[in-house]
Order: structure tokens, then C-alpha cells, then sequence
């Protein structure tokens, strides 16, 4: 098992960073594109829904959407209000989880929660690749910081959530999760902020923002890891699938990318 998880780590990383260095903007899209299918259909089967033709067949259209999404010319001003929609949703979130955080069991094809992929998965493809090739300052290690930024997260919590971890943060949702490593990777996050601002060249008046955006990021990758928690208990899922060796599914790998990459365009392009 660790050496699947371990071989199939390297080979993504490598990939991802030769794809992040010097594939060409339309390529980089082609790619995006295709995770999300990968992701559309694993969120497919979390709503219920069970013939393969009509999880391929919503693999298709969300990946099609979120082609035309990314070759759609957009400015930053309208940039500015599909990352909106995706901070309102994700801000919509907090409150589910605070009114309902146990979904009701899965027993057919959840047609709400199909249209919600059919939302945050082309809007966090949009906030990548505007990041990178659009935004002002758009560049290959912007789009990295914002990624370094959940990664970071993600490992600082899971330290300080095993080290100090005693008030559990969503019980029902993620048993393992607690206040204590939220806190934790919170701090990871601003640790690397504070690196990045030491040793990188920014654009001049950019790192208030950059602190911004990298704080709620980081929060947000949280709720996006928990979003997809609730959605796989409601399945009564372990993984969102096998796809990855040794990792799980796609959407195991992304949950918290969803979240928090919307959250980070939008302060950098609205302040």
C-alpha cells in the first residue's frame, strides 16, 4: 500500500510539474479539463447515481463546460464573479454544516447535489488557469503558492491534529479532524507565507493580498475536504473511487484544491 501511494505520488508530481512549467495555456486547459471529467465522474456516483453511461455521461458534459469555460476571453472584472459564486457557495457551506452536518443516506440520484458539481468543479478549473496564464502577476508559481498553500495545510494539520488534537472540529463529519490542527495548519500556511515574502519578488503592493488570500485559502481547503467527507458518508463511501493507486479517488486528492482555489483567485483579483 505505501509503496502504491509512494510511486504513485512521484509520477503525479513529476507530471504535474513538467505540465506546470512549460505545457502552453491551451494544453494546461486540455488537462484541467480532463481531471475535472475524472473528478465529474466520481461526484456522479457520490449523488447516487449508478448506470455508468450516466456517470460517463456527466464526466462528458462537466468537462465540456469547463473547456468552454477556460477558451471564454474574460477580464479580471469578470473573472471576479464566477470565483464570487464559488466564495458564496462555499460560504453556503459553513452554514449546511452548521443546520445539517449528516446528509441523509444516498438511495437515488441527487439531482441538487449533480448541479453543485456542475458548478464548483469549472469554477475551481477557471481559478487555476487564470491564476497562472490571466490574473495580474499570472504565472506558473502563482498558481503553485496557491496549491503549496492547501498541501501545506493539509500536513500541518495532520501533525498538529496528532500531537495536540483534543477538541474535535466536525464530529460527524471527519471524527479525526480537530480544532487543533485546524490551528496548526493555519500556522503552516503562514509560515510559508512569511518564506515566500522574504525570499520572492512580488509585484509592488501585493502582499497584503497575498496574506489574504492565502489565510481564507488555506480555511477554505478544510471545508472542501469536509464538503467531500459528508458527501461519501452519504454514500457510504470510503474513497470516492479506486482511481489512484494507493490514494483513492480523484476528489480524495482535489477536495480541498475545490474549495480553496476559487477562494484565493478571488482575493487576488478583487482587492
Amino acid at each position: 500500500m505505501l509503496k502504491e501511494r509512494v510511486i504513485t505520488a512521484a509520477v503525479l508530481l513529476l507530471v504535474f510539474t513538467l505540465l506546470l512549467g512549460f505545457a502552453p495555456t491551451s494544453v494546461f486547459a486540455l488537462v484541467l479539463a480532463f481531471v475535472v471529467a475524472a473528478a465529474a465522474w466520481e461526484w456522479s456516483r457520490l449523488c447516487g447515481v449508478t448506470h455508468e453511461h450516466a456517470q460517463t455521461g456527466f464526466a462528458v458534459v462537466v468537462s465540456a463546460l469547463t473547456l468552454i469555460v477556460l477558451h471564454t476571453p474574460l477580464v479580471d472584472s469578470a473573472v471576479g464573479w464566477p470565483l464570487l459564486v464559488g466564495l458564496l457557495f462555499w460560504l453556503s457551506v459553513l452554514v449546511q454544516f452548521y443546520l445539517k452536518p449528516v446528509l441523509a443516506s444516498v438511495t437515488q440520484t441527487n439531482i441538487a447535489w449533480l448541479c453543485v458539481g456542475l458548478l464548483v468543479l469549472p469554477i475551481a478549473a477557471l481559478a487555476m488557469q487564470h491564476l497562472r496564464s490571466y490574473a495580474p502577476g499570472a504565472s506558473s508559481w502563482l498558481l503553485l503558492y496557491a496549491l503549496a498553500v492547501v498541501w501545506v495545510m493539509d500536513i500541518g494539520a495532520y501533525f498538529a491534529g496528532r500531537k495536540f488534537g483534543k477538541r474535535k472540529l466536525a464530529l460527524l463529519i471527519s471524527p479525526g479532524k480537530s480544532w487543533e490542527g485546524v490551528y496548526g495548519g493555519l500556522v503552516s500556511a503562514a509560515l510559508l507565507f512569511l518564506v515566500v515574502i522574504l525570499f520572492a519578488s512580488l509585484p509592488a503592493g501585493s502582499a497584503f493580498k497575498l496574506f489574504v488570500a492565502t489565510v481564507f485559502s488555506a480555511a477554505f481547503s478544510v471545508v472542501g475536504d469536509l464538503f467531500e467527507s459528508r458527501l461519501k458518508r452519504a454514500a457510504d463511501m470510503k474513497d470516492s473511487s479506486q482511481l489512484l493507486p494507493g490514494h483513492g479517488g480523484v476528489l480524495d486528492r482535489i477536495d480541498g484544491v475545490i474549495a480553496a482555489l476559487p477562494i484565493f483567485a478571488f482575493f487576488w483579483v478583487w482587492m
